[in-house]
């Protein structure tokens, strides 16, 4: 399930616009911007019954803006929009009936170094709720 979870993660996040690479997993580096890369960061399971569990699987997406270029206004705008873009992709999907809801969570915009110099980065998390039936 993690890994079709991934593959349909995938497939939403590159029919977003305006992202220039985007990985699935941490890159070596970075060769334009915005650039995201998003991994699985751990599942939660609740027996509802003896015959099903549902489980939450966490993915955190990450975003990279680049700013010596830009500027660090146009990098947070540019950022942002990104940012909204991946909130409203999974506030409207159901991973093609893999997912009974999804809470996507974003924010903590922070500068850091990358190899392209100073670099904003903001953090999406994911919260794929599942029904995991037993078969009992």
């Amino acid at each position: 399930m993690i890994n079709e979870l991934r593959a349909k993660i995938l497939s939403e996040l590159q029919q977003i616009e305006g992202v220039a690479e985007i990985f699935d997993g941490i890159p070596q580096k970075f060769n334009g911007f915005p650039s995201i890369f998003f991994n699985f960061d751990r599942v939660e399971s609740q027996n509802l019954d003896s015959n099903h569990n549902q489980r939450q699987y966490y993915f955190q997406i990450n975003i990279f803006q680049e700013t010596t270029t830009l500027g660090n206004r146009q990098s947070e705008l540019n950022l942002c929009d990104i940012l909204d873009k991946i909130l409203d992709k999974f506030d409207r999907s159901d991973l093609d009936g893999l997912a009974l809801k999804i809470d996507a969570v974003g924010g903590d915009v922070q500068s850091v170094e990358t190899e392209s110099g100073p670099t904003l980065h903001a953090i999406v998390l994911l919260a794929i709720h599942s029904d995991f039936s037993l078969g009992m």
